[in-house]
C-alpha cells in the first residue's frame, strides 16, 4: 500500500474514531474529561459533542473523497500522485499538508491539557495526534515526490557517493557507456 494512501487512512480512522464516540456516548467522554469528580453533563455540553463529532466525521470523509483514496469515478488505471498537477486528485498535497497542521495543533493541545489536568484521555489524545501528524510529516518530506530512476540501469539518480562510495549511486559515466 502507497504510505499516502495509508496515511488518509490513518487519519479517517482516527477522526472516525473520535467522531463515532462523540456522537454515541457524549455523556461518557465529557465526564472522562472533566475536572470534578462527579459532574452531570448539561444539554449544551451534549449538543456541542455531538456537533464536533459530525465535525470530525465530515473531515475524514473529504480527506478520503478529495485526496483521490476512495475514487469518485469507476475506473482507476494508475495510482493518485502527490504531484500539484495531478488530474485525478488535485487536492491531495494541500489536503495532506493542512490535516498533518491541525494533527500537530491538536497534539499541543491535547498534550497541554495533560500536563494542566493529568487526564488519561488527554494523553491518550496527545499520542494519537502525535502519531499521526509525524505520519504527515513523513509523508509530506519524503512522500511527495516519485524519485528520479534511471531508466538504464535503474539507480536512482538522487543518490551519491559522497563521503563514502555508495555502489548503488547513478553513475552519468556508467549510464552513457551503456546507451
Amino acid at each position: 500500500m502507497d504510505v499516502f494512501y495509508a496515511y488518509t487512512y490513518g487519519t479517517a480512522g482516527w477522526l472516525g474514531m473520535q467522531a463515532v464516540l462523540l456522537i454515541v456516548m457524549p455523556k461518557l467522554v465529557v465526564a472522562m474529561l472533566a475536572s470534578g469528580v462527579v459532574h452531570e453533563t448539561t444539554d449544551l455540553e451534549i449538543y456541542f459533542s455531538r456537533s464536533l463529532g459530525f465535525a470530525l466525521l465530515l473531515i475524514a470523509l473529504i480527506v478520503l473523497f478529495f485526496t483521490g483514496t476512495v475514487p469518485l469515478s469507476s475506473s482507476i488505471t494508475e495510482p493518485v500522485s502527490l504531484e500539484d498537477n495531478d488530474p485525478k486528485a488535485p487536492y491531495a498535497l494541500p489536503i495532506l499538508r493542512v490535516t498533518m497542521f491541525f494533527h500537530a495543533l491538536s497534539m499541543i493541545y491535547c498534550y497541554q491539557r495533560w500536563m494542566n489536568y493529568r487526564q488519561t484521555g488527554y494523553l491518550l489524545g496527545a499520542i494519537g495526534y502525535a502519531a499521526m501528524a509525524s505520519f504527515g510529516l513523513w509523508c509530506v518530506v519524503f512522500g511527495t515526490s516519485a524519485g528520479r530512476v534511471s531508466k538504464r540501469t535503474g539507480a536512482d539518480k538522487r543518490t551519491a557517493g559522497f563521503p563514502f562510495k555508495n555502489s548503488t549511486a547513478y553513475d552519468k559515466k556508467k549510464d552513457r557507456k551503456m546507451g
